[in-house]
C-alpha cells in the first residue's frame, strides 16, 4: 500500500513536457536534400567516368608504350565506375524514412564515402607502387608505369570527390542533428521535469 501511495504521488508531482521532435514532412525533406546531392555528386563521377574513357579510346589506337598502357587502364577503371554510377543511379525511392532509418541512412552515406576515401589512397598507392616497380622491370616497364600513372590519376580524383561528398553530406546531416535537440530530461523539486519527442 505504502509504495502505490508513493508511485501516485510520484506520477502526480511529475511535470511533462511535450516536444514535437522532426515532422514527416521535415524528414522527407531532409531525405530528398539528401537523396539529391548524392545523385548529382553520382552524375559529377559519371561525366568524369566518360570523359576518362572517351578521351583514352581517341587516343588508345594511336598511342603505344606507357601512353598505351595509361589509356588502356584509364577505360578499364572507369567501365567500372560507369556500372557502379548506372546501378547508384537506378529510381528508388527513399525519402519516405522514419526517424530511425533517416539516421541510420544519414550514418551509412558519411561512413560509405569516407571508407571510400581510404579505399582511393590504396589505389593511388598501389599505382605509385608499379611506377616504383617499372624502375625496375624492363620487361614490363610501359606496362606498370602506364597502369601506375592511370591509378594514380583516378585514385587522387576519386579521394578528392570522396572527401568533398562526406564534407557535403557532414554539413547537411547537422541539420538533422538539430532536429534532435529537442529532448531534455532533469529533475525538478519533489518531481521531474522530462522533454519528450515523438
Amino acid at each position: 500500500m505504502k509504495r502505490l501511495i508513493l508511485v501516485s504521488f510520484l506520477f502526480l508531482s511529475a511535470n511533462i513536457i511535450y516536444a514535437q521532435g522532426p515532422t514527416t514532412s521535415e524528414l522527407y525533406d531532409f531525405n530528398k536534400s539528401r537523396n539529391k546531392k548524392t545523385s548529382v555528386g553520382l552524375k559529377v563521377l559519371g561525366g568524369w567516368a566518360l570523359a576518362n574513357i572517351g578521351v583514352s579510346a581517341a587516343l588508345y589506337s594511336g598511342s603505344k608504350g606507357t601512353d598505351r598502357h595509361f589509356h588502356e587502364m584509364n577505360m578499364i577503371f572507369n567501365g567500372v565506375n560507369v556500372i557502379i554510377v548506372a546501378a547508384s543511379l537506378l529510381p528508388k525511392e527513399k525519402n519516405e524514412l522514419d526517424l530511425n532509418k533517416t539516421l541510420q541512412w544519414q550514418s551509412n552515406t558519411e561512413s560509405t564515402y569516407i571508407a571510400n576515401a581510404a579505399l582511393d589512397l590504396v589505389y593511388s598507392s598501389v599505382g605509385l607502387y608499379l611506377t616504383e616497380r617499372a624502375k625496375n622491370d624492363i620487361k614490363q616497364h610501359d606496362k606498370f608505369k602506364g597502369w601506375g600513372n592511370s591509378l594514380i590519376l583516378q585514385g587522387g580524383f576519386l579521394f578528392l570527390f570522396d572527401t568533398s561528398m562526406y564534407v557535403i553530406h557532414k554539413k547537411n546531416g547537422k541539420k538533422l542533428y538539430k532536429m534532435m535537440d529537442k529532448i531534455n530530461i532533469g529533475t525538478s523539486g519533489l518531481g521531474f521535469n522530462a522533454v519528450i519527442r515523438f
